[in-house]
């Protein structure tokens, strides 16, 4: 029992940290998006290196998830509301490690990241975690 506390405890803190990042982010990066600045130096690197944390936590939050899912439910098919979780979640990690390569890229190119994809990416990592959190509510309701 109390492995699946501290599983739970950590689950939680991974989803703190990569919500925390995915919103602090995007607030930085759409302040600059709307003077219609690059960010500077150590902006950028400020950002990169959310952008590696955000990542972290959520490799963190499914390696817990798998283990957690494993131990209380017997594997992934709980109901649909999981599936669709599961399934957004899985959306999110890509693009997270697809947004993380593109920064990695345009650092070590000495180019601003893309405006348009890191637009792009950050509506959609905050409509995918919209989707996480209501289908897990509705999933362990």
């Amino acid at each position: 029992m109390t492995i699946i506390i501290i599983l739970k405890f950590i689950h939680y803190l991974a989803i703190v940290f990569s919500g925390g990042v995915l919103v602090g982010g995007g607030v930085i990066q759409s302040v600059y998006a709307k003077a219609n600045q690059i960010p500077d130096l150590n902006t950028a690197k400020i950002l990169k290196l959310l952008g590696y944390i955000g990542l972290i936590s959520l490799i963190i939050l499914w390696i817990s998830g798998i283990i957690l899912s494993i131990n209380l439910y017997g594997g992934f098919i709980i109901n649909s509301a999981f599936t669709i979780k599961i399934i957004a979640a899985g959306f999110l990690l890509g693009l997270s490690a697809f947004v993380n390569f593109h920064v990695f890229n345009s650092s070590k190119n000495n180019l601003p990241p893309n405006k348009t994809i890191m637009k792009i990416a950050t509506m959609s990592g905050r409509g995918l975690l919209i989707i996480v959190l209501i289908a897990a509510a509705i999933a362990f309701y």
